[in-house]
């Protein structure tokens, strides 16, 4: 009799100390029947599902599993009664709040003395957390995959593209040199033709710096009462020789009564000149583009439409990204870096504007439209307007280091009629400036013995001179040091000569 106690006082005490251990656990420890009814429930377990005890004991364990797993307790149950464990079961489950949850869940046969099986244990770990994060894991590194992947993709684009324009006027240079008696028709054809190829190269290399600007909230816009209808009909003429090689048919139907926006004159010139030179791109031989404007609502609506390739409806939603491309045979097929879109998209944003895209499918055109505040026409002539006003006669102090293009500059700015004096060096040009009177100096700003600013800044406090910088450096805060030394306009490199010209006209004294 007394052994019979003292062996029953152990045993007491080793289920109470297993059932301390059950009820304190962070996971679910649950007992069912065969049936798959809740015989035990502990803390953990309502914790995680949210049902206290007297809630599940004596329920069917599927009140937890939600209707699209229901399937998965048969299964279960028939494993647990062949003796088999089921070990890290990831599956979902349903709180009573009606939350679904991740969890990780063992579940193993209960035996009587006599080795029957007679029920199921279950731990159920609540795995939500882990599981998202998981989740966000993947996302990240698919993410990650698919970056490098347009990544590899834009890089070789932008080798292609680069090299492109490089190509004829290699050719063209050496076809010249190995023609010195070449007929004036055909090296003005050539001539012409590297002029466009260079002209092309320099908007590939502005279209990335744009990018960049864009990114890093640093592009700085010029506001003024802008007519669009000026800069459009600006654009068009800029472009009228390809149309007109293509054999296109350009049609302007610009009947907008207002036509007058608050914006930046280049900007938005770069917003028309992209969606246009697109639209003429992607346009076969013969084809039709159609420039619109109405007023609609206080506000000036252009729409550029073409009968060009069209645009896949899964394209629309991300054409206006940056270094994604919908079909990434168009570029090596037409040319361009995918980033033109994104560009105009920010500009147009800065302007408080919209553009917006349509097209009806493939080989069935495509429109793009741009919808920006009409504002009261200026009084004041547009920037960009012609004038009369001539720089023959003016004395100017060219800076340049480098050879070739100090040669060309000086020829060029003499057949305006202006007196030319070119140095390369920061010392050359303060000691020239101070012997010679200056009406107007232009000058790169990475010189060989300090910048151009150190230039300007002598120049402006000793002999009142004004100042055009033409740099290499076009970032916004290469602008900003221009300005604070007194350049009065910062150009970057290359730089159109017609825009050069009209830039000197418009500041001569």
């Amino acid at each position: 009799m007394n052994e019979d106690r003292q062996d029953i006082g152990p045993r007491a005490h080793l289920h109470a100390t297993l059932a301390a251990i059950v009820e304190s656990s962070d996971d679910a420890i649950v007992s069912k029947s065969l049936e798959g009814v809740v015989n035990s429930w502990n803390q953990g377990a309502e914790r995680i599902f949210g049902y206290t005890a007297a809630e599940m004991i004596g329920r069917a364990i599927n009140v937890i599993i939600p209707a699209d797993r229901q399937h998965e307790e048969p299964e279960i149950l028939r494993r647990i009664r062949s003796g088999e464990r089921v070990d890290h079961f990831e599956t979902v489950r349903q709180r009573k709040d009606g939350t679904l949850i991740d969890v990780s869940v063992t579940i193993s046969p209960v035996r009587d003395d006599t080795g029957r099986i007679v029920g199921a244990s279950k731990i159920a770990r609540d795995v939500t957390q882990q599981k998202q994060v998981q989740r966000e894991l993947a996302a990240a590194k698919q993410a990650a995959e698919t970056a490098n992947k347009a990544k590899d993709h834009f890089l070789s684009v932008l080798s292609h593209e680069l090299r492109t324009p490089l190509t004829p006027v290699l050719a063209a240079v050496s076809l010249i040199e190995n023609q010195p008696t070449m007929a004036a028709q055909e090296l003005r054809s050539q001539v012409q033709m590297i002029r466009r190829n260079v002209e092309t190269e320099a908007r590939l290399v502005d279209d990335l710096l744009d990018v960049t600007r864009i990114a890093r909230g640093k592009i700085r816009l010029h506001f003024e009462v802008v007519d669009t209808h000026a800069v459009i009909r600006s654009v068009t003429e800029m472009l009228q020789p390809e149309i007109t090689e293509k054999g296109q048919t350009l049609t302007l139907a610009l009947r907008a009564r207002s036509s007058h926006v608050w914006g930046d004159a280049g900007r938005l010139q770069q917003v028309i000149m992209n969606l246009l030179s697109n639209a003429v791109k992607f346009t076969p031989q013969d084809g039709d583009v159609t420039i619109r404007s109405i007023n609609d609502d206080g506000r000036i609506v252009v729409s550029i439409a073409d009968t060009g390739i069209g645009i896949e409806p899964d394209v629309i939603p991300r054409l206006f990204t940056a270094f994604e491309q919908g079909d990434w045979n168009v570029p090596q097929r037409f040319g361009g870096l995918g980033l033109g879109l994104s560009i105009v998209k920010s500009l147009v944003g800065m302007h408080a504007g919209t553009v917006t895209a349509f097209s009806e499918g493939k080989d069935r055109g495509a429109t793009f439209t741009v919808t920006l505040k009409n504002v009261p026409p200026s009084p004041n002539p547009q920037p960009g307007d012609a004038t009369a006003r001539s720089i023959s006669g003016h004395r100017i102090l060219l800076v340049e280091d480098h050879v070739d293009t100090r040669s060309v500059l000086t020829r060029l700015l003499a057949s305006l009629g202006c007196a030319v004096w070119a140095v390369g060096s920061v010392r050359e040009a303060i000691e020239l400036s101070d012997r010679e009177q200056f009406d107007l100096v232009v000058s790169d700003i990475g010189l060989p013995d300090g910048t151009g600013h150190q230039v300007m800044n002598h120049m402006r406090k000793h002999h009142g001179t004004r100042g055009i910088a033409l740099s290499g450096f076009g970032q916004d805060e290469d602008l900003r040091r221009s300005q604070e030394a007194g350049f009065e306009l910062h150009l970057t490199k290359p730089v159109n000569f017609q825009t050069l010209k009209e830039i000197l006209l418009k500041i001569a004294v």
